[in-house]
């Protein structure tokens, strides 16, 4: 089963060690550590399943229950530009006279992995949190798209987990050695493996990535084989799948929420809905985690502000020069670092415009206060 039955039933406060039933859902001693404050009140911790539309389904000690923030909680998330996702874990209670249950707080954030939305003046948005590895999806078919894969790689490292590139339909590919080799050289640190869904070849590895008590998410866009591969992971149907299309292999998005699945025997998986647009933000990205080997250049760079263009003694123009980098690879490095340096320099903005009508309102309430 994807999760625990639902249980309506309340529940009453529990000792401490009893949450230890909740380490297949990725509970550890940090996050017990966490929720010591909360618990002295009748609180009970959870682990948000899914989220939307101001509810969570939040696997519980008792079962799955859907709750709401509380009022005081709403400020908190309103105030910090937060959102629940899932892979939170939360401080709630279960209300008797209300039959219902409220989401108290948010217990500190693992690694996480979030997005700039799409559109002018995109905020972050989260988009899986409490992660030990980010599976970046990619399909040896027409869905193979090394550059796309970049932006990828660049949002995983940005979430402080392990990257591990998954290259799906490997049976629809005889060379696909040769594919795990190209993207092992352009995905520097990651692990990167070839499966197939149907044959179950490669299955064994992806599971090695998920053990008990730990979480991946997996990203990717629409008709990559997400739904496919966590089906083939349970061992059952846990999401329903559609054909792509043959036009151009896109799929339709069988998947509309981001849900966190406990794997019999293993760890947690959140499967997402495809991704048509990565857009990278400074908070939530690493370029020098998904371009390491520019990294490794620059840092011998002469000038420790060095732009990488037509400065003197500049390593990465050598490296160049000398055919040790792909200028393919460079130039995708070059577009994504002036979108990052963008969209921070934006950020900077839209923060000075709001401390700016911060104090306008303050000012002006003063000025009423003195004329009264």
């Amino acid at each position: 089963m994807p999760h625990s039955a639902h249980s309506s039933a309340g529940f009453a406060p529990v000792p401490s060690f009893h949450f230890e039933s909740l380490a297949p859902f990725g509970w550890t001693s940090s996050l017990a550590e966490a929720f010591w404050e909360y618990q002295a009140s009748g609180a009970e911790p959870g682990r948000v399943v899914a989220a939307t539309r101001g509810l969570a389904l939040v696997q519980t000690l008792s079962g799955e229950v859907w709750c709401a923030p509380s009022g005081k909680f709403r400020e908190r998330l309103r105030a910090e530009e937060l959102t629940l996702c899932a892979g939170d874990w939360i401080a709630l209670r279960w209300l008797p006279d209300a039959g219902k249950s409220l989401a108290l707080d948010l217990l500190p954030r693992g690694p996480s992995l979030s997005r700039r939305e799409a559109g002018p003046g995109g905020r972050r948005q989260w988009l899986a949190s409490n992660l030990d590895a980010v599976l970046l999806l990619m399909g040896l078919d027409r869905n193979f798209n090394p550059a796309r894969l970049e932006r990828l790689l660049a949002l995983a490292w940005g979430s402080g987990a392990r990257p591990v590139v998954v290259l799906t339909k490997a049976d629809l590919e005889a060379r696909s050695e040769a594919f795990v080799s190209r993207i092992e050289g352009l995905a520097s640190g990651a692990q990167v493996l070839a499966v197939s869904a149907r044959t179950g070849d490669g299955l064994a590895e992806v599971r090695a990535c998920l053990p008990a008590g730990r979480t991946g998410v997996m990203v990717g866009s629409s008709g990559v084989g997400k739904s496919t591969l966590l089906n083939a992971l349970a061992g059952e149907e846990l999401r329903r799948t559609q054909e792509v299309r043959a036009s151009d292999d896109r799929g339709r998005h069988t998947t509309s929420l981001r849900e966190l699945f406990l794997l019999p025997g293993a760890g947690c998986l959140i499967d997402t809905p495809g991704i048509r647009e990565v857009g990278l933000s400074a908070e939530g990205s690493d370029l020098d985690g998904a371009f390491a080997d520019i990294a490794a250049y620059a840092a011998h760079c002469r000038f420790r502000d060095c732009a990488h263009g037509a400065e003197p003694g500049c390593a990465v123009q050598g490296a160049l020069a000398d055919g040790l980098l792909d200028p393919e690879h460079y130039g995708n490095y070059l577009r994504l670092r002036r979108e990052v340096d963008y969209e921070a320099a934006r950020s900077d903005e839209r923060l000075w415009r709001e401390r700016e009508q911060k104090w306008r309102t303050i000012a002006k309430s003063m000025k009423h206060f003195k004329k009264g």
